[in-house]
C-alpha cells in the first residue's frame, strides 16, 4: 500500500518532467526540425564540442539571399537545445556562401538564447543586444594574420 501511495505522489513529477537528450539525439532532432522548417537555409553540418568555458553548438548554413536566417536558425538551436542532458553556453552560426567570400559567424550565449526564443523572459532587442555577436570569425582571423605575419 505505501509503494502505491509513494508511487502516486512521485508520478506527476514523473510526467512533468522535461525529457532530455544525448549528443547524437540532439542532432538528429535539429536536422529534422531544420529539413521540416520552411524556408530553412541548407543545412551544411552541425558540431557539437567543448571549449574551455562548456559546450557548444555550431551550425553551418550556406545562404544565397539576404534573408532573415540568423533569427530563424538560433531559434531552431534554442527550441532543440534546450533539451540536451549538459547545457550548451554558446550557440554559433557560420553562414557560408555560394560565391568565394568570407563565411559570416554568429555567436549568442545559449542561456539567454533560450530565454529569448523559447521562454519569452527577454525582448528581442535585449537578446540582440547583449547576447548575440556577429564578429567571431574576425577575431579569429585577425589573430591568425598576427601569429602567421612571416
Amino acid at each position: 500500500m505505501k509503494l502505491i501511495k509513494i508511487t502516486l505522489l512521485f508520478f506527476p513529477f514523473i510526467i512533468l518532467a522535461k525529457t532530455i537528450y544525448g549528443d547524437e539525439q540532439i542532432e538528429l532532432l535539429l536536422k529534422n526540425h531544420c529539413k521540416n522548417t520552411f524556408n530553412f537555409p541548407e543545412l551544411l553540418g552541425i558540431h557539437i564540442y567543448n571549449d574551455k568555458k562548456g559546450r557548444i553548438l555550431q551550425v553551418d548554413i550556406e545562404v544565397t539571399k539576404n534573408n532573415n536566417h540568423i533569427i530563424m536558425t538560433m531559434d531552431a538551436m534554442s527550441q532543440i537545445g534546450q533539451y540536451s542532458k549538459k547545457p550548451f553556453y554558446k550557440f554559433i552560426i557560420i553562414e557560408h556562401y555560394p560565391q568565394e567570400k568570407i563565411p559570416t559567424g554568429y555567436e549568442s550565449n545559449a542561456e539567454c538564447a533560450i530565454n529569448y526564443f523559447v521562454k519569452k523572459k527577454i525582448p528581442k532587442n535585449s537578446w540582440m543586444k547583449d547576447c548575440l555577436s556577429s564578429s567571431i570569425l574576425q577575431k579569429e582571423i585577425e589573430n591568425w594574420s598576427t601569429l602567421n605575419k612571416n
